[in-house]
């Protein structure tokens, strides 16, 4: 198959019956009363995904981690555009799996292929960009600014999964015995359903990419804020706690890494239980782990008991 023929084949049906892939561009209405939210990533074979992970994890990761950046900002998904620079001709049986994928995640949280590019790239690894857009009620749009002194801080659910399921993937351990931290690696889980309590109870939200304290220090520097973390606050995964308890990771690792996609908000006492309630009624299990407060951009960590974290550990960083 020449490349139109990939696209009428594989990626047309993830137009959702828009009418794109036609044109040059494509045209987007926007709902009267409401704003644009656009957010890109790029993932590369070997740096965001195994060179020799499965079609179908590829595509759910792609798509989910460009979901979860619209979601913490409280907007809507909307569409979204595909490119992929393939480092030799793929076959078909990989084409419906990435394909398969996608149309299972437009179906789950509501969105389209708007567009894209596909090209080769050579000496290269495969490398998959996507630009996702998404609307949010005109001025409602949660910044990473916006966090106030006495804001709680709040997750909402463990961090760790995604660096243990790598690790397990990586040091050759017996993937069945950390099924649950190697699905949360290879398929992020975009928390899509919060969007609506994220605009009416969060002051600043990010989601968990780079690392929880990476993410909780930009919402403190955008915000000009210090924070408080609390430790003994923390509870992880029983496939995070056997990790630790057998050496395969620290938890300065666990709180230090990314890849998570939970979010991590800002969220005011008034607000706190309002916003608790909404999590527990989408099944999902916050932890309020301390507070930002005004103390010259400080990071302070209580009850760390055993641990240490290191002052230069900045979460994930690609340089």
């Amino acid at each position: 198959m020449n490349e139109f023929d990939v696209i009428a084949e594989y990626f047309a049906p993830l137009t959702m019956g828009h009418d794109a892939l036609k044109d040059d561009g494509a045209v987007i209405a926007v709902p009267d009363g409401h704003e644009l939210v656009i957010s890109s990533d790029t993932l590369n074979a070997g740096t965001h995904f195994l060179e020799a992970e499965r079609a179908e994890n590829i595509a759910h990761k792609a798509l989910r981690v460009n979901i979860s950046d619209i979601i913490s900002m409280g907007a809507d998904p909307l569409c979204y555009q595909l490119n992929i620079a393939y480092p030799q001709k793929p076959d078909e049986k990989w084409l419906k799996a990435f394909c398969d994928a996608l149309m299972a995640d437009n179906q789950a949280y509501n969105v389209y292929c708007s567009g894209g590019d596909t090209t080769s790239i050579k000496g290269g690894v495969l490398s998959i960009s996507i630009t996702i857009l998404g609307t949010v009620p005109r001025g409602q749009a949660v910044r990473r600014m916006h966090a106030k002194d006495g804001d709680n801080i709040v997750i909402t659910g463990g961090v760790g999964d995604a660096v243990t399921g790598l690790s397990v993937l990586t040091a050759g351990h017996e993937e069945p015995l950390y099924k649950m931290a190697v699905d949360r690696y290879r398929r992020p889980r975009p928390r899509h359903v919060l969007a609506s309590a994220i605009r009416r109870y969060a002051n600043a939200c990010a989601d968990i990419s780079d690392g929880l304290i990476a993410d909780a220090r930009n919402i403190a520097a955008a915000s000009g804020l210090g924070m408080e973390i609390d430790i003994s606050k923390l509870s992880f995964s029983d496939d995070v706690e056997r990790a630790i308890s057998e050496g395969i990771i620290t938890q300065e690792e666990v709180i230090c890494s990314g890849d998570d996609y939970e979010l991590i908000l800002a969220v005011s006492d008034a607000n706190l239980p309002l916003f608790l309630a909404e999590c527990d009624s989408c099944e999902l299990n916050p932890q309020v782990i301390g507070k930002f407060s005004e103390n010259g951009l400080k990071t302070t960590f209580l009850n760390t008991g055993s641990l240490r974290i290191n002052a230069l550990n900045k979460g994930w960083t690609h340089f």
